[in-house]
Order: C-alpha cells, then sequence, then structure tokens
C-alpha cells in the first residue's frame, strides 16, 4: 500500500507502557504531531494484557515497552509476534543500548526508541514506516511463498508425467509383450493379466491426478479443438469398454448430426468416464444406454444405468472431486473418485453443461449439453 493510503485512514495502536505518564505522554504526541493522520491508540499495562488483545483488535502497529510487570527483554518481542505475526512492532524502551537495539530488529521488531529521546514526529513517523516496512515484508513473504509452490509444481508434475508413467509405461509395455509372445501356460497368462490391467488403472490414475492438480494450480484445461464427430468417437469408445468387460450390454443409440469442433482426446476421456461409471456402478445382467442426439445448437449425450440411487445428500456434491456416487463396500474401487469431476471440468471447458438425476424407478442418468463450436458454451468468450 503506498504512503498516501496510509495517510487517509485511521491506525490503530497497541500501546503497551505501564508507566501512566509515559503513556499520557505518547497518547498526547500522536494526537498532536500528525495533521495527516488519526491515530486510535489501546492502552494496555501488561505483557497479558496485549497478548489477550493483539489478535483479535485489527491493530495497525503495537508500540512495546521492554520492562513490564509480567515481562522483561526481548523476550516480550517473541511473545507478542507468535500471538499476531503480521502486525508490525516498534520497541519502546529507557536503554540507550545499540546492540539491544540490533538484537531487537533480528527478533523481529520494526524500530527500536528510546524514551526521552522521542519526539512527536519522530513517533509518527517510526510508526509509519514500521507499518510500510511490515508490508513490504509481509508481500515478499508471498512472493517466496509463490515461487515455492511454483517450484513444487513443477517438481510434482514432473514427477506424474515422467518418473510414474515411464515405468508404468515399461511394466505395461512387457506385461503385452509376454501376453502375446511368452508362451505362457493359462495360470501365467491370468497372473500378467492383472498385472497388466493393474498397470493400466494406475495409468489412469495418474492422468486423472495430473489433471486434479493442473486445474487446482489453476492451470485448467488447454484445448486443442478440431472438427470431428462424435458418432464416431462413441463408437470407439463402447467398443473399447465391451473387450474390458465381454458380460454386459451397450446399447448405443446415435441421431443427429455428430459434428463439431470438440478436443478429441478429451472428449474420449468425458466419455469413457462417464460410461465406466455407469458400468462400475451397476449389475452385471442390467445394460447401459448411450444415447447422442442434436439439442438445440449442440448435442446431448445420456448415459443410462440402472444401480443403485445416488443418495440425495451426495447429488449436490457428485462432481466434486474425490466424491463417489456410492460407499465403495460393495463396489470395486478402481479410481481415486477423480472422474466426474474431471469430466464436469471438460465439459465446463468446453462451454457445455453436465448434469445428474437419480432415484430408484428411473435409475441413474448422467446428461451433458455440448455447443457444437466455440462462443456458443456457457460463459464462453465472444470472438472479437
Amino acid at each position: 500500500m503506498s504512503p498516501k493510503a496510509v495517510d487517509e485512514q485511521t491506525l490503530r495502536v497497541l500501546l503497551v507502557e505501564d508507566n501512566p505518564g509515559d503513556a499520557r505522554l505518547f497518547r498526547e504526541e500522536l494526537r498532536e504531531s500528525s495533521s495527516l493522520t488519526r491515530f486510535e491508540v489501546l492502552h494496555v499495562d501488561r505483557l497479558s494484557e496485549a497478548l489477550r488483545v493483539v489478535g483479535d483488535a485489527h491493530l495497525d502497529v503495537v508500540l512495546l515497552d521492554l520492562s513490564l510487570p509480567d515481562g522483561h527483554g526481548l523476550a516480550n518481542i517473541s511473545h507478542l509476534l507468535q500471538a499476531a505475526p503480521s502486525v508490525p512492532l516498534v520497541v519502546l524502551t529507557g536503554t540507550d543500548d545499540e546492540r539491544l537495539a540490533v538484537q531487537a530488529v533480528h527478533q523481529g521488531a520494526q524500530d527500536y526508541l528510546v524514551k526521552g529521546q522521542v519526539t512527536g514526529p519522530l513517533l509518527v513517523r517510526a510508526l509509519r514506516y514500521a507499518i510500510e516496512r511490515k508490508r513490504v515484508e509481509e508481500g515478499l513473504k508471498r512472493e517466496e511463498a509463490a515461487r515455492r509452490t511454483a517450484v513444487f509444481r513443477e517438481q510434482f508434475l514432473g514427477i506424474l508425467g515422467h518418473d510414474l508413467r515411464n515405468p508404468l509405461l515399461a511394466i505395461s509395455g512387457n506385461a503385452s509383450l509376454l501376453l502375446r509372445y511368452g508362451g505362457l501356460a493359462e495360470p501365467q497368462r491370468k497372473a500378467v493379466s492383472r498385472i497388466s490391467g493393474s498397470a493400466d488403472r494406475m495409468a489412469r490414475m495418474i492422468d486423472d491426478l495430473f489433471d486434479f492438480t493442473r486445474m487446482r494450480l489453476g492451470e485448467g484445461y488447454a484445448l486443442n479443438r478440431a472438427r470431428m464427430n462424435l458418432h464416431d468417437l462413441l463408437l470407439q469408445v463402447v467398443e473399447e469398454l465391451e473387450v474390458a468387460h465381454p458380460g454386459r450390454r451397450f446399447e448405443l443409440s446415435l441421431s443427429g448430426n455428430g459434428w463439431g469442433e470438440w478436443d478429441a482426446g478429451r472428449m474420449a476421456q468425458a466419455t469413457s468416464n462417464l460410461v465406466g461409471n455407469a458400468v462400475q456402478y451397476s449389475p452385471e445382467d442390467t445394460a447401459v444406454t448411450v444415447a447422442l442426439c442434436d439439442e438445440d445448437d449442440g448435442v446431448r449425450l445420456e448415459v443410462h444405468n440402472w444401480g443403485l440411487p445416488i443418495p440425495s445428500e451426495r447429488l449436490p456434491h457428485i462432481f466434486d472431486p474425490f466424491v463417489r456416487a456410492q460407499d465403495m463396500c460393495s463396489v470395486q474401487r478402481n479410481g481415486l473418485g477423480l472422474g466426474l469431476y474431471i469430466t464436469h471440468e471438460i465439459v465446463r471447458a468446453h462451454g457445455g453443461l453436465l448434469r445428474v438425476s437419480s432415484s430408484p424407478r428411473e435409475g441413474t442418468r448422467f446428461w451433458m449439453h455440448l455447443p457444437r463450436h466455440p462462443y456458443q458454451g456457457i460463459g464462453a468468450a465472444q470472438p472479437t
């Protein structure tokens, strides 16, 4: 904040001073020595009282005597700063000791004033400068915290993107080679198949965690839009799930015009999440229905299953991270609970809507509306 901004407000000062005469003198000096800034002084004469009020009084600065009935010396500084680390503090003492002054600053004080040498203008200037110096310090701390966060983010994303993915790719690739060319006996083939399936699930979890981290750090989705047909994409997604779940029945209905400008990779991720979620949370002897049709200026995709209804108290939070449609006691746990959150964010990035309804009579239905082009979605930026 600029000095002008300080000039235009009342500054609240906590004066911690046990000598009534000195306290009265400092009050008068502050009242009479500044025509630009009004000081509102809260006076206490004990360290314990100061510690009680310092965190709740919305103070701008503390003026602290080092010699108090219940506290003496530099320890007073550390006690107060532990209670209110962001409030600037100016030491006030009768000891003219340069070494003590340096130690006070090292302890966290913004300035050191000697009683008997303090004039009104000097006191006002010391308080105002202390406030500004503390603001600069806090700003530097925030910048350092932001820098550390950025470094951590890059390290974390690097681990997800390289250090974990590469070993998993090696496991998955070698498992595939063994299944294809290993001449394995049936028990060995089953074991290698489980290894391959587990590696694939871990890779999907890492991808989900990677996406979640990027979104929570404010990076969002960078879409690579291109003209594509959702009919073709859904045929591929359903075919892959039929291979992965040979005992399940899928009903796919495609109508209208499936063309639009979307990110094919992200849409494959979103639709696969929805259909896979329907498979996971519904009985094996029921069908999973996938339907795509035209709607207004875009398309509507519905995914329906006959699993247990989502509890009503969970519905408002179903697209939050780490929330699951059902309790996992009777359902195989295949992910981190990020799939629906990521799907919602992908649809939102495309300017679309994702909704859900669930009841015992109607089953569970997820539906999304996607505009065919950029600039048609909810809250989308318009071309200039």
